[in-house]
């Protein structure tokens, strides 16, 4: 059960990283465009 948890943890995690990263990608674009 544990490495179920861990594998969830790690998915959130990673998927908390790609938006973010999205995130500061789209403000530095608006903020070149602008």
């Amino acid at each position: 059960m544990p490495d179920v948890l861990r594998k969830a943890l790690w998915f959130i995690a990673l998927w908390f990283v790609g938006v973010g990263t999205l995130a500061v990608v789209a403000l530095l674009i608006r903020a070149m465009i602008f």
